[in-house]
Order: C-alpha cells, then sequence, then structure tokens
C-alpha cells in the first residue's frame, strides 16, 4: 500500500478566489495612490502646519522608514500565521495611520500618523508579493502583473484626485482613503494562504545555501538598481522637463502617463509571459530602457520616451520574482530580503540623481536613469549562468 506525502510546494500554496485576486488589485492600487499623495501635497503641508518646504519634505523620508520597518512584522506574520490575518492587521494599520493623519494637527504627531502608515505599506508590498509568488505556476506571470498593475493605477488616480478635492483638503482625502482600507479588509476571505511552514523549507533551503547565497545576492543587487530607475524617473522626469522650458503642467502629465504606461505594461504582462519567457522580457526591457533614457536627453523626444519607459519597465519587477522562484522554488525569505533591497534603490536611485543634478545640472538626469538600466542588465545578464536550486 503507498502513502503519497504532500510536497512542500503544495502545503504552503496560495489559492485566490476571483473576488480575493480582485480585492489585491484594489489594495495595490490603494498603496499606489498613498504612496503618490505625498509629492504634490508637500508645499500644502508647509502651509497648513506653518513649516518650511524642505521640513515638510520629512514626510517622505519617515513613511520610508516605517515602511521598511513594516516588513519585518509582515514577513513573521506570514511565518506563523495565515496570509489573510496578516494582510487584514497590515489593512487596519494603514487605516489607522491614515485615518489619524486626516485628524491631527500637530506636526509631529502628523509624522508618527504617516510612520504607522508607513509600516502598514511595507507589510502590504511585501506580503501581497511573497503571497502571489506562492500561487500554483500556471498563470502566476498573469497574477503578479495584473495585481502589481494596481499600484500603477492608483498613482495615476490619486494625484487627480487631489486637483478634484483640492490640495488644502487634504485631511478629508486622507480620510477616505482610511475608509477604502477598512472596506478592502472583508473582501479578505477568499486568501488561502497557510503559514509558511519555515522551519521545515528553510531549513532546505538552508541546507543548500552555498547555492542560494549567489543567486539572492545577483538578485538583491538586480533589484536595488531596477527600483533606483523607476523611482528616479518617476520624481525627476518633471524636473527636468520644466527646467526644459515647459509648464508645471506638462511634467505632471508626462509623470502621470509614465505611471500610465507602468499600468498598461503589467496589465500586459501575463500575454506577453506566453508569448516570451521571463528572461527575454526583462533582458529585452532593460536595453530598451536604455535606448529610451538616452531618446530622453532631447526634452522634446522625452515628451514621449519617458511614457514608453514606464511601458517597458512594467514587466521587469513581476517577471524578476518569476525567474527568482523557478531558480529558488521555495525561498520566502528570500524575497522579502528583495523587497528590503527594492527599498534601499528608492532612496539611492533619487538620492544619486539629486547628487549629479547639484554638479552636472538637469542634463545628467536620463544620463542617470541610462547608467542604472545598464548596471541592471548586466546583473541581469549574469543571472543566466544559474541553474534551478532542487530542494528534496
Amino acid at each position: 500500500m503507498s502513502h503519497q506525502t504532500a510536497s512542500p510546494e503544495a502545503s504552503t500554496q496560495v489559492e485566490l478566489t476571483g473576488p480575493a485576486l480582485a480585492n489585491l488589485s484594489g489594495i495595490f492600487i490603494l498603496i499606489g495612490a498613498t504612496s503618490s499623495l505625498f509629492g504634490p501635497l508637500l508645499v500644502t503641508f508647509s502651509h497648513h502646519f506653518n513649516i518650511s518646504l524642505p521640513r515638510a519634505g520629512e514626510v517622505l523620508s519617515v513613511y520610508f522608514v516605517g515602511a521598511l520597518l513594516g516588513v519585518l512584522p509582515g514577513w513573521w506574520g506570514l511565518k506563523r500565521t495565515t496570509g489573510r490575518r496578516v494582510l487584514s492587521v497590515a489593512l487596519l494599520t494603514v487605516a489607522v495611520g491614515t485615518m489619524a493623519s486626516g485628524l491631527v494637527h500637530s506636526w509631529f504627531v502628523f509624522l508618527a500618523s504617516i510612520f504607522v502608515l508607513g509600516l502598514g505599506f511595507g507589510s502590504l508590498d511585501m506580503g501581497l508579493n511573497v503571497l502571489l509568488s506562492r500561487t500554483r505556476e500556471e498563470g502566476r506571470a498573469h497574477r503578479l502583473s495584473i495585481v502589481n498593475a494596481g499600484y500603477g493605477l492608483g498613482a495615476v488616480i490619486c494625484p487627480l484626485i487631489i486637483v478634484l478635492a483640492h490640495p488644502r483638503n487634504f485631511p478629508s482625502i486622507f480620510v477616505g482613503i482610511s475608509l477604502v482600507a477598512l472596506a478592502l479588509t472583508t473582501f479578505n476571505r477568499g486568501v488561502h494562504a497557510p503559514a509558511l511552514q519555515a522551519e521545515v523549507l528553510q531549513s532546505r533551503i538552508s541546507a543548500l545555501k552555498a547555492q542560494r547565497r549567489p543567486i539572492l545576492l545577483t538578485f538583491l543587487a538586480a533589484y536595488v538598481f531596477y527600483v533606483a530607475v523607476e523611482t528616479s524617473a518617476s520624481g525627476w522626469i518633471s524636473s527636468q522637463l520644466q527646467r526644459g522650458g515647459f509648464s508645471t503642467a506638462v511634467g505632471s502629465f508626462v509623470t502621470a502617463a509614465f505611471w500610465a504606461g507602468m499600468t498598461i505594461g503589467r496589465s500586459l504582462g501575463g500575454p506577453l509571459h506566453r508569448i516570451l519567457n521571463e528572461r527575454r522580457l526583462i533582458l529585452g526591457g532593460l536595453v530598451a530602457a536604455i535606448l529610451l533614457d538616452l531618446a530622453a536627453t532631447s526634452n522634446h523626444l522625452a515628451l514621449v520616451a519617458y511614457p514608453l519607459l514606464g511601458l517597458i519597465l512594467a514587466s521587469i519587477f513581476p517577471m524578476g520574482l518569476i525567474w527568482y522562484t523557478r531558480l529558488l522554488p521555495h525561498d520566502s525569505d528570500g524575497i522579502t530580503l528583495i523587497i528590503f533591497a527594492m527599498m534601499a534603490g528608492g532612496v539611492i536611485g533619487p538620492g544619486s540623481v539629486s547628487l549629479l543634478v547639484s554638479h552636472f545640472g538637469v542634463h545628467a538626469i536620463p544620463y542617470a536613469f541610462a547608467g542604472f538600466a545598464a548596471i541592471d542588465l548586466a546583473i541581469f545578464t549574469s543571472v543566466r549562468r544559474f541553474s534551478p536550486v532542487v530542494v528534496d
């Protein structure tokens, strides 16, 4: 009489109902919208709280620190409880942070509220991508691409909401986001995600750490430079165009078009993956990104090149996760570390561009983007030397 033992992959596989998958997309729309709030509102914050503009910019750093630390409780939760609980707690954290941000009148309390909001964002960003990476392999590329497209969609929608509602009414926008986060917690019942059983899976991965380490380090570096390209572009496109003679409205529109391209590109990720594998999408996309960045050295060409850049970059993030999971099928901790690397890229990229602009002017911006993309291309190309690690 034979006995069948469930494979590690089957025991930790995530199952999503149709409504649950739609809800995960909604959560990504929410966090994309939340992350795009701060840039357009910095001047409003300075007037509302009677502080200088540089001091108002502290909100960005506080939000990032909260997001970085928020990865840790989310990671801990996924290893010890269900994914549904982790998502619900993270959404409640976002709801508390945004509600408090909309009701307080003290700058320091506002920053504390934004820190709480960042904690929720970090847990959600990591948790959603880990859960999607644990779904069945068939259709995984489509699910990762579609759900991540929500982030770009939210980043496009929120600035439009700010314009319609008027920036001075930002407290109402924060309260509205809080209510949406609360509503989204009610649709998590279709997420069936058991704990990661890390003591079983990760011990087996650790036994093969000699093979794992170079793969993980390579992907960490690759994601640092990928996010450096994405965040630098979204943050500096408008400045380049404004200094190049275009209006603020044109700069904002092209930035929004960049995010729209990102949204469309990720929506097409599933069909493209059926035609081209993840390696071709990543490597070909980075080659195209370099060419578009160099074309953007002309401010007039930049009006078209930057939206196309968003379209091209869109597939790299989800396809990279798919490539990683093919090489290390059960390494959930590695994906968590990749999320950390992404956040590091969000600091390194814009900071490096700022330094270059201070020395060489705004003409250095597209060259910086192209440099990041070229380094990323070299790193991702080196991944081709690895073979999948077999975990018995």
